[in-house]
């Protein structure tokens, strides 16, 4: 679904020229979002279009934050807390995204705001895939700690 099939009136174009090509999200590596989506899809129950959390293994945390600042420092907070040093993050958003976009420890703060800056589901994936969180833009905070993945 693109932006203006998702209600945000704003061209493709738009996330690609005035959103992922500027600083924090400029320099960032891109990657294939459906690698993201497959793994996760092999990985995770779904029902709706979402994780079914209830059915998930691992140690599962959930937050319903109505307030946007809020959510996005939760959010940058508990990527930060599983992101090591000299690992990377992975991310994929599921509506207006062009690609799935890598960065590293020292980036999750900056590049985790920017990207909550654009309305869709994002997801957040440890690079060896023991963690993931969850964000969408209606306010709901998912976190999963799968130990060793």
């Amino acid at each position: 679904m693109d932006a203006v099939e998702g209600g945000f009136g704003l061209s493709g174009d738009y996330w690609e020229e005035e959103v992922f090509s500027v600083p924090p999200l400029a320099s960032l590596e891109r990657t294939s979002a459906s690698e993201v989506f497959d793994w996760l899809e092999l990985q995770f129950p779904f029902v709706g279009g979402k994780i079914d959390w209830g059915r998930v293994d691992g140690l599962h945390r959930h937050w319903r934050i109505e307030d946007e600042q809020l959510l996005a420092m939760s959010a940058s907070r508990e990527i930060c807390v599983r992101t090591r040093p000299g690992s990377v993050v992975d991310h994929v958003g599921d509506g207006v995204s062009p690609y799935g976009v890598r960065f590293s420890d020292n980036e999750a703060a900056s590049v985790t705001a920017a990207l909550l800056e654009v309305p869709e589901h994002h997801y957040f994936l440890g690079e060896d895939r023991a963690w993931i969180v969850v964000v969408s833009f209606e306010g709901d905070l998912d976190v999963l700690d799968r130990g060793g993945a």
